[in-house]
């Protein structure tokens, strides 16, 4: 490796012999939570990979973290990436490994959990990249870059001596109103919980649909939606909501740009327009941009073509400059004997995505599952051409990493290519779900009958179940008829159980008196007068407490009443008598 600036390579730090060759290399895709082990590492600095898991651990390879190889595996490996922050490289000694916080936030990432354990583990073991030209750990290289970082952040934000959050990350955390985010029905711990939330604290959308709830007062509305922090005008960090669309509208302009048939076929085609046009934007200026469509949401999304980072190698092979200005201009170009990070050979397009803001593979006719086994069960090759297609399979017996055995539906993301597993067949109808019941539930095998009590929505009761931590427990399991998942409880009616609906004081302003409150507490429905209208207009409602849904209903006749041929035809006593009143009145004036 060249020295710099004449400097010397400082001394390496003292180590016992036999601790020298005990590091571990894990590498870490934030995004995926996906955690792997380097394998191998050749004199160039390109590496392979396996799982991080127990089964694996006499192939992980072990070395000094100060060897001439391990710094060009770092050149090699951040000189790939377009987002170097999704990926995080940790080392560890060999023996770190039976640390129980350590096997607490491996376990964690295998589960697809950002816990704290996680965090931890990060900030303890991970390696920041820095400079993408000296990837250097030694000791005076890391103290120089740091100082130099340091000094950018100051000039950028102009006061230094402020605690700023890690420059990955393109919002703060401490600008987000996490109460109203609550009107979505989203809360920071379920974003944190399913690995969403440093994906968009980093400028990036979910990479899943998310379901959101807003209530408009005299209007309701459920949909599910790929989420984003975007920054408003003033200056506040607010929530982007890409709602899923039909098909994308390529028929209207977009800031100024009108498709041309080819743009739609290459839109419609491949997800991307294949060349750069002119957009207009806010400020009724003309900037180059790529266009493409977010196969998730059919939202048309662009991207400053000046923001995009061209890569010189990608999976191994070295691009001339021909194709790296092809990819500058938006067009799709293909490249032969890239190697995936299991070590196979491939091939593929490669394309500018302005949707994943980098490049992308487009592999043809979109195949994008070839495997033949999942979880260790080989599929068939009906299986293999269903996923395909776009549609679910069942597979059955499936072994997870800590050697549980699972069954699932699974279906390819539209996105990732990657398969996702459900205990519901996402193929079926919302409100009709096809969901699976296990044959055995905390090794406990179970009966049909009470398969079919579970499938049904009846709650069942098993004695002697064991959980992960090896604890015998027993409960009440009840399913969830739209994702299949099963819920546990002390009690039967433990699943439906909510916080006691307490009467209000007032009904629209009308103060209640003390009887009608007890009416109400005790189910019956009360009939509250003088309620004045968004229009002004003074009318009376029939009310009756929903416990339920924790409110109260409004009816125009007496629920409690019933509803035979002669009562639809009579009119409350209080609407007879409002309507003789206003005659009266009537018969007076004149």
């Amino acid at each position: 490796m060249a020295k710099k600036n004449g400097r010397d390579d400082p001394p390496k730090p003292q180590v016992a012999e036999n601790e020298q060759m005990s590091d571990i290399i894990l590498i870490l895709d934030k995004m995926e939570l996906i955690l792997q082990a380097v394998s191998q590492i050749d004199k160039d600095g390109r590496y392979k990979t396996v799982p991080a898991d127990k089964e694996h651990t006499n192939s992980f390879l072990k070395i000094d973290r100060y060897a001439s190889m391990f710094e060009n595996f770092l050149k090699n490996f951040w000189s790939q990436l377009k987002d170097p922050t999704r990926f995080g490289i940790l080392t560890i000694k060999e023996d770190t490994l039976d640390n129980p916080e350590v096997r607490q936030a491996v376990e964690d990432i295998a589960a697809g959990k950002q816990t704290k354990a996680v965090e931890e583990f990060l900030k303890k073991y991970e390696i920041v990249p820095r400079d993408k030209e000296n990837q250097s750990i030694n000791p005076k290289n890391q103290e120089e870059m740091s100082k130099e970082n340091k000094t950018q952040r100051q000039a950028a934000q102009g006061d230094g001596t402020q605690q700023q959050q890690q420059p990955q990350y393109r919002y703060n955390e401490s600008m987000i109103n996490w109460e109203q985010l609550k009107n979505f029905g989203l809360s920071r711990e379920e974003l944190q919980e399913r690995g969403l939330l440093d994906q968009m604290l980093k400028g990036y959308k979910t990479n899943q649909v998310v379901p959101i709830s807003m209530n408009f007062g005299s209007a309701v509305l459920r949909t599910d939606a790929r989420l984003s922090f975007q920054q408003s005008r003033s200056g506040d960090i607010v929530l982007g909501i890409h709602g899923i669309r039909q098909k994308p509208d390529l028929d209207h302009p977009y800031f100024g740009h009108i498709f041309s048939d080819e743009d739609k076929k290459n839109l419609l085609e491949t997800g991307n327009m294949g060349r750069v046009v002119e957009l207009k934007n806010r400020n009724g200026e003309y900037v180059p941009s790529f266009i493409s469509i977010d196969k998730l949401t059919n939202e048309v999304v662009a991207m400053k073509a000046e923001n995009v980072f061209i890569p010189r190698e990608i999976s191994g092979v070295k691009l001339t400059e021909q194709e790296q200005n092809d990819l500058r201009e938006g067009k799709k170009i293909f490249i032969e004997g890239m190697t995936a990070r299991s070590g196979n050979p491939f091939d593929a397009h490669i394309q500018v995505n302005a949707e994943r803001r980098s490049v992308e593979f487009i592999f043809e006719n979109d195949k994008l599952f070839n495997r033949q086994y999942l979880g260790g069960v080989e599929l068939t090759k009906k299986q293999v051409e269903d996923l395909n297609a776009g549609k679910a399979i069942f597979v059955e017996g499936m072994k997870r990493k800590d050697g549980e055995l699972f069954s699932s539906y699974v279906k390819l993301d539209e996105a990732t290519g990657r398969p996702s597993y459900t205990r519901y067949n996402p193929d079926s109808p919302e409100g009709a779900r096809e969901i699976y019941i296990p044959n055995e539930i905390g090794g406990v095998k179970i009966t049909s009958e009470e398969q079919k009590e579970l499938r049904e929505g009846r709650p069942i009761f098993l004695n002697g179940m064991v959980n992960r931590r090896g604890e015998e427990f027993s409960s009440f399991i009840k399913a969830d008829l739209e994702t299949g998942r099963l819920s546990y409880s002390r009690t039967p009616d433990g699943f439906d159980q909510r916080e006691e609906f307490k009467i209000p004081a007032k009904v629209w302003d009308v103060e209640l008196t003390r009887k009608q409150r007890a009416d109400l507490q005790s189910g019956k429905a009360v009939l509250v007068e003088g309620i004045k209208g968004y229009d002004g207009k003074t009318i009376s409602q029939y009310v009756k407490a929903n416990f339920n849904q924790g409110r109260l209903d409004f009816y125009n006749e007496n629920p409690d009443r019933r509803r035979d041929a002669s009562q639809r035809n009579v009119v409350s006593a209080a609407q007879r008598q409002g309507e003789e009143n206003r005659q009266s009145r009537g018969a007076s004036i004149a």
